[in-house]
């Protein structure tokens, strides 16, 4: 209880739930990773869609 009496009653900048607490830092980060990972799999959508219609072509 008074882990719980801490975390409430301070005023840093760290989010928590139940399972884990992580600072905006950190989610900062993760949301930059996850942002550019998600452009990747765009581009490689793309490409890919590019390509099939290139090897329609030829077939």
């Amino acid at each position: 209880m008074e882990v719980k009496k801490k975390i409430i009653s301070s005023n840093t900048s760290d989010f928590f739930s139940k399972e884990m607490i992580i600072t905006k830092k950190s989610l900062n980060e993760n949301q930059l990773k996850f942002t550019y990972q998600k452009q990747l799999i765009s581009d490689l959508d793309c490409k890919h869609k590019e390509w099939s219609k290139s090897i329609d072509r030829k077939i």
